[in-house]
């Protein structure tokens, strides 16, 4: 018996038509059998090396400058977040470009041009702390050189990285928050801001980081939920007691409750609400005469946090507190008032709130509404300032501070425990920040944010699923915010380009000076602020011993916030903004904010907001727990330990895994699925290319096609369609979940294996040979297409080995679409019917040398060569009944030695078909019997 071998891929478990090859079979030379290089598989550092080349094709470097010059309007303009030039490239970096990466070049297999200019945001905390962490004493020149390298070095070392997964951009016109035109930009920005009236410089509550030494917005803040903090109840004594409390002989106290026992020496009134109800009540201690003033509302839940079952003697208004006054609880002589506030409610604590205007915005209000002159005694540090008296001296706030404080308070500390709560934290040194008041500039976002607001509702938000929710939390990340810190304490970054009279304070920015300075910048480069004497700096007309320069610098998102005025071109808009969840607090709102305020128009017309890179326990990764997963090393390997699953795995990943979830999970498991389903892409692409050798495509071989190529026509025309669809809305992942299921049973199981006796063993030119190629051809176009934007490097490999190319690559070339004319669902309905008769062959124990009877209720018509393998079996017989039956027996005939079907009629004699075609072929029969 002759040898069997499968010579393209096992794509199905009962191979109909496997030829052999053997040398002692005389007719090997008379099969059609596949012809490609391409390999099956890729592995290691073949897989690696395959990636590095595409990369360098001129077609792939040059893809963003060819659709420039190629492609027409509407140009798609994609703005690009800045990551920050702070470290090597992470999971997040992966999600984020390769999903951009992926959008692009859908719109340009769509033939629609894009636009997109990568940018890096340079400036910033991180890398000034990481360039300058070997060295100590630099003076501004100095941290900003360092900054600068360190930034360039990181930039580079992203941008290569980002091209090797195969993102096409400008990166040549890249932009950079720290170059000499971004900034002179930025400048002008900040002075239509300013002239305009939304920026302003006061002081105010802020967030402060006494580990950075500057001042911080809510965005540079993540939240430590596990943050352990003290908790004190605390009684002052009222001095001025109203009428309605006289009591003879008895001291009365108001109780009030804090979690920041250091802001107390800051105390400068207590804040009360005159629509609550507040009772006195005593200790049981009939010795103890105190008595005290809480919330009615709040007293059961004061009882049970002091253990302590305190009498009720009666309840009262909180008008009884109108012209209350009380000794301060650290400065006895001071006397402090009670002030009506709607802050202070009856949720928690006891309805009295310590007031300190110099740490929180509710009590900087306060006191900006009674005209108290805010107390700061807090340094940059966060220690405690002289003024704060001796014993509180230079004393850090968050440690010794807070004991010191309670220890000072004695007596009058009524209750001390703890708080496990959600605290502030810089997101960059990892250590609590604090609420103190402080001369900065500020936008003035109440003016800007109900605008804002009404722009984003011509805006769309995606995922389609969560759309309303991101909506609504951008609005509400909105709503809340009546100003946005805009200075920052720091050298490497933009100054703020304001000088102050030395004598009067008086702030002087103009367009004079706005203009004098970015001549400067473009002079001396961006260290002109630090670089240049006073004398130069400032116009002349404006003396410069009659001023000081100022030392602030700008906020990063300040920076990035004004990219789209530098990015874009007209009329400035982008058509999405891509960026992970954290942006609502970030860059999707200060973009936002910026646009509004300087031109009243949104930036972007779409938003798409992705997720996080977790462990497979959905655990964040960190160095510290060891779980976090290298791109590079996903993509390429690592010596001794990851293996190498190639950049076509981490952009599947990309985008059909971690695309529109939360949090997307990266393991070995998920990564080898990935790799998985991008071989069954490949090897039935390999499968096409393998069969198309010979063919020269005409557009009439259509009508020669049989039932099973119309078959797959149609369910390749509904899968485009739908697929589409899902490229359009930015469902990659359901291109996944629709494409595999195709490949693996319609095409592999069904159609491949039906279709190999008429690709191996048919006249090279006959019409149900051409009709497979015409489908196959279509098949590989149609399937190239649909995953040509995330598999970029497998489809342009592939399509070097494609016979039918039509240019050096896919993305550059023409291709072939799928025609209405395919859709068929009366055939689709045919194929259910053979499908369900086949799976009763299967069961009754049909095989290739089985001869079956099929009883069918209604007028079905169908091929029945091409039936017989959709079938595998040798021969079947269709007949009209009105019951459904299938009847199976053995065949009489023989194995052909040619194509192994059961149709011969003698033993070892070729079958009729195959005796003609090898006759065509002139066969030498008298060699055969030699």
């Amino acid at each position: 018996m002759l040898k069997l071998i499968n010579t393209t891929q096992k794509l199905h478990s009962k191979c109909y038509c496997t030829i052999s090859t053997s040398k002692n079979n005389p007719y090997s030379s008379t099969v059609l059998l596949p012809k490609t290089k391409l390999p099956l598989r890729l592995e290691g550092a073949k897989l690696v090396e395959r990636d590095k080349n595409i990369n360098k094709l001129a077609t792939l470097n040059n893809l963003y400058e060819w659709q420039k010059t190629h492609l027409n309007n509407p140009e798609y303009v994609l703005h690009d977040g800045p990551p920050y030039a702070n470290g090597k490239p992470h999971m997040g970096h992966a999600i984020n470009k390769i999903l951009k990466d992926t959008i692009l070049r859908y719109k340009i297999l769509n033939k629609q041009r894009v636009h997109y200019v990568p940018g890096w945001d340079c400036h910033g905390l991180p890398i000034e702390l990481k360039a300058v962490s070997d060295s100590k004493n630099l003076d501004p020149i100095q941290i900003r050189s360092k900054a600068s390298f360190f930034a360039d070095k990181t930039i580079q070392q992203q941008m290569d990285v980002f091209k090797s997964w195969g993102v096409i951009g400008d990166w040549q016109n890249s932009y950079k928050t720290k170059s000499v035109d971004y900034v002179e930009n930025q400048l002008r920005q900040f002075l239509s801001l300013y002239e305009k009236g939304y920026i302003y410089r006061d002081v105010k509550p802020i967030y402060w980081s006494p580990s950075s030494r500057t001042a911080l917005a809510e965005a540079e803040l993540e939240y430590n939920e596990n943050h352990i903090s003290p908790s004190a109840y605390v009684r002052l004594e009222i001095k001025n007691i109203p009428q309605v409390l006289s009591l003879k002989g008895k001291k009365v106290f108001a109780i009030i409750w804090t979690t920041t026992p250091w802001t107390l020496p800051s105390n400068q009134a207590i804040c009360y609400n005159n629509t609550l109800t507040y009772c006195l009540i005593k200790k049981p201690d009939l010795d103890d005469k105190d008595v005290y003033i809480v919330a009615m509302d709040l007293f059961d839940s004061f009882c049970k946090e002091t253990n302590c079952d305190y009498q009720l003697l009666g309840v009262h208004s909180g008008e009884m507190l109108k012209d209350a006054t009380y000794i301060h609880p650290i400065y006895k002589q001071e006397i402090c008032p009670f002030l009506h506030s709607s802050h202070a409610t009856s949720t928690k604590g006891t309805g009295l709130v310590h007031t300190a205007p110099a740490h929180g915005p509710d009590d900087f209000l306060v006191g900006i509404k009674n005209k108290i002159i805010i107390r700061d005694l807090i340094t940059d540090e966060g220690l405690y300032k002289p003024e704060a008296g001796e014993i509180f001296a230079n004393k850090f706030v968050l440690t010794d501070g807070n004991e010191l404080v309670m220890q000072h308070l004695a007596e009058n500390l009524l209750h001390k425990s703890e708080i496990v709560h959600s605290c502030p934290y810089d997101w960059r040194t990892k250590k609590p920040v604090i609420i103190k008041a402080s001369k900065q500039w500020f936008i003035d976002t109440n003016r800007i944010k109900n605008r804002a607001i009404e722009l984003l509702e011509c805006v769309n938000f995606m995922p389609e699923d969560k759309g309303d929710v991101y909506k609504k939390a951008l609005v509400s990340q909105l709503q809340k915010r009546p100003y946005w810190c805009i200075s920052r304490q720091r050298k490497w970054g933009v100054p703020i380009p304001v000088f102050y009279g030395r004598e009067t304070g008086e702030i002087l920015i103009n367009r004079d000076t706005i203009e004098h300075f970015c001549a400067q910048l473009k002079e001396s480069g961006t260290d002109f602020w630090w670089k240049l004497p006073l004398e130069h700096l400032l116009p002349s007309k404006y003396p410069a011993k009659n001023y000081l320069k100022g030392e602030d610098i700008l906020d990063i998102w300040f920076d990035s916030g004004v990219s789209w005025s530098y990015a874009l071109k007209d009329p400035k808009i982008a058509d999405l903004y891509l960026e992970g969840v954290d942006q609502f607090n970030g860059w999707f709102q200060s973009s936002l904010i910026t646009s509004t305020a300087l031109r009243d128009k949104a930036p972007y017309k779409n938003i798409f907001v992705h997720g996080f890179a977790v462990d497979e326990k959905g655990v964040k990764m960190s160095k510290s727990l060891g779980n976090v997963v290298d791109p590079v090393e996903v993509a390429c390997g690592k010596k001794g330990g990851q293996k190498a699953y190639g950049v076509d795995a981490l952009r599947w990943w990309v985008a059909c895994h971690a695309n529109q979830v939360s949090l997307a999970s990266v393991s070995d498991n998920i990564l080898s699925q990935s790799k998985d389903e991008i071989q069954k892409i490949r090897s039935a692409l390999r499968f096409a290319i393998g069969a198309l050798t010979d063919y020269e495509y005409q557009e009439s071989d259509f009508q020669k096609t049989q039932f099973s190529d119309r078959y797959i026509l149609h369910e390749l025309y509904e899968f485009y369609h739908k697929a589409k669809s899902h490229i359009n809305s930015y469902n990659f992942h359901k291109i996944n979940t629709s494409l595999i299921p195709l490949l693996t049973n319609q095409v592999s199981a069904i159609y491949f294996t039906s279709i190999k006796d008429r690709l191996y063993c048919e006249p090279a030119n006959s019409d149900s040979r051409r009709s497979a190629q015409f489908t196959l051809l279509h098949l590989y176009y149609t399937v190239a297409s649909i995953v040509g934007g995330i598999l970029p490097h497998l489809i342009e490999e592939t399509y070097s080995y494609l016979p039918q190319k039509l240019g050096q690559s896919f993305f550059t070339s023409e291709k072939l679409k799928p025609q209405l004319e395919w859709q068929n669902f009366e055939i689709q309905k045919a194929m259910e019917i053979v499908l369900e008769v086949r799976k009763e062959v299967n069961k009754a124990g049909g095989s290739l040398n089985s001869e079956v009877v099929v009883g069918l209720n209604g007028n079905w018509k169908f091929d029945h060569q091409d039936l017989r393998h959709l079938l595998q079996v040798a021969n079947v017989e269709l007949r009209q009944t009105n019951k459904f039956y299938v009847e199976i027996s053995k065949s009489d005939k023989f194995s052909c030695p040619r194509c192994r079907l059961v149709q011969s009629l003698v033993e070892n004699g070729l079958c009729l078909r195959c005796q003609r075609v090898v006759e065509d072929l002139g066969f030498n029969k008298k060699a055969i019997a030699g």
